[in-house]
């Protein structure tokens, strides 16, 4: 069964407006609150006023919830058990309800009967439980309000700069212009909490680069290498013309003494207490979204690409290289056609890295002095710099030696070897060794042993030992060449160049290069839990040390989108990259958006040749750490140009 709800509603002419709604269930609440099935907006009922039902379709029950009852019949009750088909009528305020059948449904006729009372009317309930009667009329609360903000958020604040203007650092306590504090200071300005004066040094005029440069003195200098000493004809050229917007925009700030181009239009201020939030893309993307057009249309000459997105919208990279050997590093453009680096060394990474093999071999036997696993790995031979952005130079004492020995004797338990990185002092050395030591005596002539005459003849144990004592000394020659030629101590990893007139052996120079890309910054620390092979994925398969395993745009960009998710490919974990994330604006050498004194220093040398002693006789204790030779480095003063990712 199912109840009808008829409510009845009356025009101002008398004309009946019928409207019927049918409840399921067989319980409906009726009362003041809106969450009733039947709701009437009356105060003389309560929210949750009577509970009606039916257990069998026919008989109703109407049951009074919180404490008031109801009227039937000129009777007040609590509760009461009616035949529908009898019908009956109950009175709940000022509203009538009519309980009827027609066929299996029970009706319920709802109507207002009463007046409109204050008690009543909808609007007047509002009023009731309102302060509106006890309080000040709005034009007086409203004119007392402003009077309250004009103190609080003017002449407090006004007052408070005027106090302490000439004091160097406020006191602790509140002050009433830090009303004014749209945030917290960042932690890279969190020392000037208590000195407002040092950057807002005038009332009412926004903060100049003067203050600025005060103490960041060296970072327009920075601005203008980062730009390559552009004009400012060029870099307003540069820029997009702004829209109707933007214009509307500048003139608000040329209003209120806020030109363009200052300081803190990107570093922006009172934003939080961490690290000062990078500048948004847009930043960058006004001037080189379609740079070139609009520096070629004004008459400027420029070899930049257009970039918009990172997801979407960037050149290829173009890292630093030597397209032959000993040639002068030039940047490459990745994607158009195989690039080669020559850095002088000879070195396949598939043979290094392959799972089978004598390396594997070897690498495997070194596993409980080197920390090898079953063959080699990328990490075993790279190493990240302190700072974790560069990975470190390779270098033989350190990567190499425990495989590629240098040593040529052995005396006692003590290894002499050959100085690496100074070919001359090698040749000297085997000279200095075949002259000064004889060939290694024969049993036969040592103690007291008896000296068969026989023996002195020639192809006999004396007669040869001492012609090769004899010849001793011119031996050094053949040592030396055996060592610079094919299947020699440095044949196999440089490239070697024979003697000329005037000249001795000569080994190419190696030019590791620190950082190939040099308009972007990469932190290999970030990427730490991502594997080498993961970006570089050619090395498994490089049989050349000079194939350039430099990692291009489209390897980036299975992980990288743009700023707002933008990307050409699908990627399954993606990272938003804005331009400030690989860029600086400012070129001082250090990362992105970290202070100058929290940067840590590169603390391995690139082209400085090791000290003299590294090479001296040492004892080979076998040590637990990586290198035979480990020797400490001193860290070089780099140019700004060897600093980066």
């Amino acid at each position: 069964m199912s109840f009808i709800l008829r409510r009845i509603a009356t025009t101002k002419t008398g004309k009946e407006i019928v409207r019927d709604q049918p409840l399921d269930g067989d319980s409906i609440t009726l009362g003041r609150d809106a969450g009733n099935a039947i709701h009437v907006a009356d105060l003389a009922v309560n929210p949750h006023h009577a509970t009606i039902s039916s257990a069998d379709g026919r008989h109703v029950r109407i049951v009074a919830q919180e404490g008031l009852g109801f009227d039937l019949n000129g009777r007040t009750l609590d509760i009461a058990d009616i035949d529908s088909a009898a019908g009956a009528e109950l009175r709940f305020g000022g509203h009538r309800l009519t309980i009827a059948r027609e066929g299996e449904d029970v009706i319920l006729r709802v109507e207002r009967i009463d007046e409109l009372s204050q008690a009543s009317k909808d609007v007047d309930e509002a009023r009731a439980f309102s302060l509106a009667g006890v309080m000040p009329g709005k034009r007086i609360g409203a004119w007392s309000f402003a009077a309250l903000l004009l103190l609080a958020f003017l002449i407090g604040p006004i007052w408070a700069w005027h106090s302490y203007k000439s004091v160097d650092e406020r006191p602790q306590g509140y002050h009433a212009d830090q009303a004014w504090l749209s945030g917290p200071l960042s932690s890279a300005h969190a020392s000037l909490k208590n000195d407002c004066q040092a950057c807002h040094v005038e009332p009412f005029v926004a903060v100049t680069d003067k203050a600025c440069v005060g103490c960041h003195t060296g970072e327009h200098k920075a601005m203008s290498q980062a730009h390559a000493g552009a004009s400012t004809a060029m870099l307003l050229a540069a820029r997009a013309p702004p829209g109707p917007g933007g214009k509307l925009l500048a003139g608000f700030a040329k209003a209120f003494n806020k030109p363009e181009g200052r300081c803190v239009g990107c570093h922006t201020e009172h934003e939080g207490a961490g690290p000062m939030p990078a500048t948004p893309q847009a930043f960058c993307t006004d001037c080189h979204d379609g740079m070139a057009a609009r520096l070629t249309s004004a008459g400027f000459e420029t070899r930049l690409a257009d970039a918009g997105d990172f997801g979407t919208s960037h050149p290829d990279f173009r890292p630093l290289v030597r397209a032959a050997p000993g040639a002068k590093p030039l940047r490459a453009k990745l994607g158009e056609a195989p690039v080669a680096d020559f850095d002088g060394l000879k070195f396949p990474h598939d043979l290094h890295l392959a799972a089978n093999g004598g390396v594997a071999r070897m690498a495997a036997s070194f596993r409980g002095r080197f920390d090898f696993g079953k063959k080699l790995e990328c990490e075993n031979c790279h190493r990240p710099e302190a700072d974790g952005v560069r990975i470190a130079p390779v270098k033989m004492e350190r990567d190499c030696a425990m495989c590629h020995s240098l040593a040529f004797e052995t005396v006692g338990g003590v290894t002499r070897t050959l100085r690496h990185g100074e070919p001359d002092q090698v040749v000297a050395d085997l000279y200095a060794y075949y002259r000064s030591t004889g060939p290694a005596r024969p049993l036969q002539l040592g103690g007291m042993a008896r000296r068969r005459p026989g023996q002195y003849a020639e192809g006999q144990v004396y007669n040869i030992y001492f012609r090769e004592t004899a010849v001793r000394p011119s031996r050094a020659a053949d040592a030396v060449r055996a060592v610079f030629s094919k299947g020699g101590a440095c044949y196999d990893c440089h490239t070697i160049r024979a003697p000329e007139s005037g000249s001795g052996w000569r080994v190419m120079p190696v030019h590791q290069t620190p950082r190939f890309l040099q308009k972007g910054w990469f932190d290999h620390d970030a990427h730490k839990e991502t594997a080498c092979a993961g970006c570089h994925t050619a090395a498994r398969g490089s049989k050349q040390a000079s194939d350039l395993l430099v990692p291009g745009l489209t390897q980036c960009r299975t992980c990288h989108v743009g700023e707002g998710g933008a990307t050409l490919v699908k990627v399954e974990t993606a990272t938003a990259s804005p331009c400030a994330m690989c860029h600086e604006y400012h070129s001082d050498g250090g990362k992105p958006w970290v202070p100058a004194r929290q940067r840590k220093k590169p603390v391995t040398a690139i082209t400085e040749p090791p000290p003299a002693h590294a090479y001296a006789v040492s004892k080979i204790t076998g040590p637990t750490r990586h290198g035979l030779y480990a020797v400490a480095w001193r860290r070089p003063a780099l140019r700004h140009a060897d600093w980066g990712g």
